[in-house]
């Protein structure tokens, strides 16, 4: 889900240019604080830690480290990955049944190949996480979107919609950030009985605050969870990592379909990784970065509460470092996102994330991991001015 301007601002059209009076190139206005979700705060890695590990995986392997590795990923690093998720998340699987990819959505792209279009009938959650959506829609199948309850996607309207496969985030959900219910849960497992897959996006289970363990649905129904997720980017920034864990059905489609799958993440950064992972490395940085992750959570849901009482909506009080604003103006959200950008605060919006919908307000989407406790206060008090006077 991270773009292309993780250490800059894209230009994109729906952002002014100033233009140089002398008929120079047009430049970017300023921007003081950047409400991007995904960029984060870089100077928190222990790069010292990384950089001896990756060293010492050169010595080691100085003859052989650059010799194509394994297609699905390194075996080494599968094993850590299997301990790591049945530690955290309960996942029951095998190294053998893992794929190591780059992102998400190049692992749904793969996804696409191991499933059959003509027999798997997609229920995504509306609103929900596009990048999933429109893979599958671009893959030629059929695609519903289903509704959300309180506690997550709705059985009864998946029932009626005829999906027998269904793409879900229950540790939390993309926009609202409701964490599914254990009965939710439950209910999706007895619904699977009947059905062919579930698709479990776990995406930020590091980030989990508040509320108490629940287990992955994968834990509860393995031979028919897909499950999906990567190594947070806000803690691991130098490489993008995720994993694919495939049922042992699936896992064979993968070999008969998909045979020649190339391997994205480079064999050095897996095996850095994987020694990143059995020296304990990981699980201290977790640790660490909970702890200041939740402090600018705190921050934020201060400002908002201050500067905005009463005016907003908000969604991701308890999980993750974004949140989701609903703001009580009868305006587009572009309105919004222009308001903010002339203050020097850049916000973004969410009308991609709908698969269909109208909505009373506008909802813009807000990330703070890469601001101060103090830049967050300032960007949202600057906001409150420029959305309310």
């Amino acid at each position: 889900m991270i773009g292309g301007a993780l250490f800059g601002l894209q230009r994109t059209e729906q952002w002014p240019l100033r233009h140089d009076k002398r008929g120079a190139e047009p430049r970017l206005p300023d921007v003081r604080f950047d409400f991007r979700y995904g960029n984060i705060e870089l100077g928190t890695f222990p790069f010292h830690q990384w950089n001896k590990l990756r060293n010492k995986v050169i010595a080691y392997h100085q003859q052989h480290y650059m010799v194509e590795g394994l297609s699905q990923g390194e075996y080494i690093l599968r094993k850590e990955l299997a301990k790591l998720l049945h530690e955290a998340r309960g996942i029951i699987c095998t190294p053998e049944q893992i794929i190591v990819g780059a992102t998400p959505q190049q692992l749904v792209s793969l996804l696409t190949q191991i499933l059959d279009r003509e027999r798997h009938f997609i229920g995504v959650e509306n609103p929900g996480y596009d990048g999933a959506r429109n893979t599958f829609l671009h893959g030629g199948y059929r695609v519903q979107g289903i509704s959300l309850d309180v506690d997550g996607v709705s059985i009864k309207e998946l029932e009626k919609s005829g999906a027998n496969a269904m793409y879900v985030s229950p540790s939390q959900q993309f926009i609202h950030k409701m964490t599914m219910s254990l009965e939710k849960r439950t209910e999706l497992v007895k619904w699977l009985d009947s059905h062919a897959y579930l698709m479990e996006d776990d995406y930020e289970w590091e980030f989990k605050y508040q509320e108490s363990y629940i287990p992955s649905i994968q834990s509860m129904a393995p031979q028919k969870v897909i499950y999906i997720g990567r190594l947070s980017k806000a803690l691991l920034p130098l490489v993008n990592v995720s994993y694919m864990v495939l049922p042992y059905e699936l896992l064979a489609c993968f070999h008969q379909r998909v045979s020649e799958y190339d391997q994205p993440v480079a064999r050095l950064e897996q095996l850095t990784l994987s020694a990143y992972l059995s020296e304990g490395y990981w699980h201290k940085h977790v640790q660490y970065m909970r702890k200041n992750y939740a402090e600018k959570r705190k921050a934020f849901l201060q400002a908002i509460s201050y500067y905005m009482p009463g005016q907003v909506e908000m969604e991701g009080k308890d999980t993750g470092l974004h949140a989701f604003l609903t703001v009580k103006r009868k305006c587009a959200e572009a309105e919004l996102m222009e308001l903010a950008y002339k203050r020097g605060v850049k916000v973004y919006g969410t009308a991609r994330y709908w698969f269909r919908g109208i909505h009373e307000y506008p909802t813009v989407l807000l990330g703070y991991g890469a601001l101060s406790q103090q830049d967050i206060q300032e960007g949202v008090r600057l906001l409150a001015e420029a959305w309310f006077g």
